[in-house]
């Protein structure tokens, strides 16, 4: 089978195999930062969004919603949302939108009545973020799998059986009481690198802190923040890294040596890595990221009214 996803970014369109229900389904996987989206909406539409890998910000009704790997995102239908200007992160997400039937019809073969049920609770979930689980990858790889195969009545069945198990995953997910939250020590480690990102951490002094192992530290490290730690120290360097050199009118080599880079050139090359920008160009242009017209991955919240 030839590989699934040889470009960085795929969407389908499900009405190939007979699913206009579901107009969008789609992955990316950046290695880099990519441009913002526009404020947009998907009317008639709820959107749910898995970031499997990686970091994201999305804006929904004037708030921003900070993703790590492992999060949930839903919106509801004619819900304007939006990266709140910032970049489309590095990382790995999944999404689908998901076309709400009319009273009486049905969705996905569903009968009309658990059509309606569906959709219910899919629209009345709690929060708009919150933790999913492996699983959902597994279940949209699996997917796309499917369409890469002739288009028979059996694939469709197929396809709407892992849409179904997709979407009471979700809500699954959504309502469970045992949500996962950080852990005491990982939430110390972590509060302490955003307090003084400037400072040179070995990840086995940090291991050794949390008392674990290197390894076990990166695991659960990984899990808990949805990033290897040692790219959490890089984002947070480059958090900072923004405010010294737009607010406080730092230069380049300074603010390099402050936070703990070897070289103002390394420095360069990773702050680009996450903001597309140079340092110079951040400083001379600010943080103009150019934001991409809604035609792909637009991760929302479960926009429920009132959220």
């Amino acid at each position: 089978m030839p590989h699934l996803f040889p470009d960085e970014r795929r969407v389908l369109d499900l009405a190939c195999v007979d699913l206009p229900e579901v107009p969008v389904f789609g992955r990316y996987e950046y290695f880099s930062a990519h441009p913002g989206l526009k404020t947009h909406t998907h009317p008639g539409t709820v959107e749910i969004c898995y970031l499997e890998r990686g970091c994201q910000t999305y804006r929904v009704g004037g708030r921003e919603y900070h993703l790590v790997g492992g999060d949930l995102f839903v919106t509801s239908p004619g819900e304007p949302h939006d990266t709140g200007g910032h970049a489309e992160d590095r990382g790995i997400l999944y999404w689908l939108n998901l076309r709400i039937p009319q009273p009486g019809t049905s969705m996905l073969m569903l009968p009309p009545t658990e059509s309606a049920a569906l959709m219910a609770k899919l629209s009345r979930l709690p929060e708009r973020q919150f933790t999913g689980r492996p699983i959902l990858k597994q279940i949209f790889n699996e997917i796309f799998a499917l369409c890469e195969q002739p288009p028979t009545p059996l694939v469709r069945v197929a396809v709407v059986n892992e849409l179904v198990r997709c979407v009471l995953e979700v809500i699954n997910c959504a309502y469970r009481q045992e949500s996962l939250h950080r852990s005491p020590l990982i939430a110390r480690i972590v509060e302490r690198i955003k307090l003084d990102p400037g400072g040179n951490y070995s990840l086995t002094d940090l291991a050794e802190e949390a008392g674990l192992s290197l390894s076990r530290f990166k695991t659960k490290f990984k899990a808990q923040m949805g990033i290897a730690p040692h790219e959490f120290i890089l984002r947070c360097k480059v958090d900072a890294a923004k405010k010294f050199l737009r607010e406080e009118n730092r230069n380049v080599t300074n603010t390099a040596m402050e936070l703990g880079f070897s070289s103002s050139q390394y420095f360069a090359t990773v702050f680009k890595r996450f903001t597309q920008q140079t340092p110079v160009e951040f400083c001379t242009k600010g943080p103009a990221i150019p934001l991409l017209p809604a035609t792909g991955p637009q991760t929302s919240n479960v926009g429920l009214p009132g959220v």
